[in-house]
């Protein structure tokens, strides 16, 4: 299995903050957001075979990567899609099969502006049982005004995801998408299929959606709180929801 976290976005909710430094380079108690991940994935290893992390960023903070690299702790490969600017961006699903780069295997894709308590433990088993379907990551959030903010998903009684809706007037529950996928070797050529007939390249929901359309995608719902991080607010509460985590 290999990981891929996508860390090429601009966070242009997040200006002028985000116009200095990348979004997932930005501490949370001091500690950068994409740290919440790769900590995680240390812990990972521990227990399955991991063979490789990749993290897709752009050009502009590039270096700014490499230098955060070499302090973590983890043999991670820093990838440059070659954008300098939020308009030339390649987009979450370009990034994601440009982070692939072909090679046939099992892939932990997350997104690197993803703060969540969820150990990933439970997720990969659950994938890995699922085998050779992909699964999204969920989060119940408990409430349906709030999920008309999100990627709303309906499952049946197997988990499998029956319905996507794109931040929905009338959300069907309150699971929404987070940016953590199971994509196993077996479901790689979908993404390709995908990225040849289809224009929205931007956001990985699309994706999933027309994913779940394709063939069978499970969702599993991750444990204690998880946050997305699209404005200066989101930093605040974040400061406060995880101030007790390593």
């Amino acid at each position: 299995m290999k990981v891929l976290i996508l860390a090429a976005g601009y966070g242009t909710r997040l200006y002028p903050l985000t116009q200095k430094i990348a979004k997932s380079l930005i501490p949370i108690n001091k500690k950068p957001i994409i740290n919440f991940l790769t900590d995680k994935i240390i812990r990972l290893q521990k227990q399955f075979p991991i063979e490789h992390i990749k993290v897709v960023v752009n050009n502009k903070f590039y270096k700014d990567f490499l230098k955060w690299a070499k302090g973590i702790g983890l043999d991670a490969g820093i990838l440059n899609d070659g954008s300098n600017t939020n308009e030339d961006r390649l987009g979450a699903i370009k990034d994601m099969s440009f982070g692939i780069g072909g090679q046939k295997d099992d892939w932990l894709i997350l997104g690197g502006d993803n703060v969540f308590d969820d150990d990933l433990e439970g997720f990969v088993k659950f994938a890995l049982d699922k085998k050779p379907f992909p699964v999204i990551g969920l989060y119940d959030i408990k409430d349906l005004k709030d999920a008309s903010k999100f990627g709303v998903v309906k499952l049946n009684s197997d988990k499998q995801i029956v319905e996507f809706q794109e931040k929905p007037a009338h959300p069907a529950s309150t699971l929404v998408a987070s940016c953590v996928y199971f994509l196993p070797q077996e479901s790689l050529s979908f993404l390709e299929e995908y990225l040849k007939s289809q224009s929205r390249v931007d956001q990985a929901g699309n994706y999933i959606a027309w994913l779940a359309s394709q063939t069978k995608v499970f969702g599993y719902a991750l444990k204690g709180n998880w946050l997305d991080i699209g404005h200066r607010d989101s930093l605040k509460i974040a400061e406060k929801m995880f101030k007790q985590n390593p």
